[in-house]
């Protein structure tokens, strides 16, 4: 596949727990859901700031963006790039998580990967033979965490350039469709529960082999749940996860 770079420079969605358009009725989430605010990073705006505060920090982020070499990006995770969107979006969800105004317009990156490589496949093995993200744990790990998923593939969390990552390779046959979603959880959480959402991707189709991750700027430190959630007949099933504190 050709690589492909794309970028959006309009708000392309509103997203909100009270929007809910990909069918989640079969979605719920599982207790506890509240999660506790965390202090900002140094460098974001404090909760409440003016407007304006927000837009200028919003665009320094999203030019940011633009500037990084993807490539390079994917080669610290022994991946080959494929395709690269920024595109902009208001997602309340991410914008209540740390403070900003419900309207504020921030960018998502979403990439498509070759993680075919064998450094690609030793930082996924992290996890350990036949886990998957529903097991518990003494406590949430740091850094890159990846776990075996229930569907045929493997999903991982991670940090890198000041950016959370959730992503999903999908190891079986013929291809699959659904979407990632990453939630807000408690830093001392002994599982990957699904806590409160802070970043959800498109609905998007998976092939054989393939690599897909969505990303955000992180502005808290705190626990990070990445869910696939697979498209069946009604709505879509969480078909695994990774956790991390990031």
């Amino acid at each position: 596949m050709s690589r492909r770079r794309t970028v959006h420079r309009h708000a392309v969605a509103i997203l909100g727990t009270a929007a809910l358009a990909l069918g989640l009725a079969a979605a719920p989430t599982s207790a506890p859901a509240a999660v506790a605010a965390d202090e900002n990073l140094p460098g974001v705006p404090e909760p409440g700031s003016p407007a304006d505060v927000w837009e200028s920090w919003a665009a320094e982020e999203r030019a940011e963006a633009e500037a990084t070499d993807w490539d390079a990006d994917a080669a610290t995770r022994g991946c080959e790039l494929q395709e690269v969107e920024i595109s902009d979006e208001v997602d309340v969800d991410y914008n209540r998580a740390m403070g900003a105004p419900d309207d504020l317009s921030t960018h998502r990156v979403d990439l498509v990967e070759d993680c075919s490589s064998a450094k690609a496949e030793r930082l996924m093995s992290s996890a350990e033979d036949g886990a998957t993200g529903d097991v518990s744990t003494t406590a949430l790990s740091r850094g890159t965490s990846c776990s075996s998923t229930h569907g045929p593939g493997t999903a991982c969390v991670y940090k890198s350039g000041g950016r959370v990552y959730a992503s999903w390779k999908y190891r079986g046959s013929g291809s699959v469709k659904g979407f990632l979603r990453i939630y807000r959880i408690s830093a001392s959480a002994s599982s990957c529960y699904r806590g409160s959402t802070w970043l959800t991707g498109p609905n998007s189709t998976w092939s054989s082999g393939m690599t897909r991750s969505i990303s955000k700027t992180k502005t808290t430190t705190t626990g990070y749940s990445g869910h696939i959630w697979k498209k069946v007949a009604i709505g879509h099933t969480d078909w695994g996860s990774a956790c991390s504190r990031l």
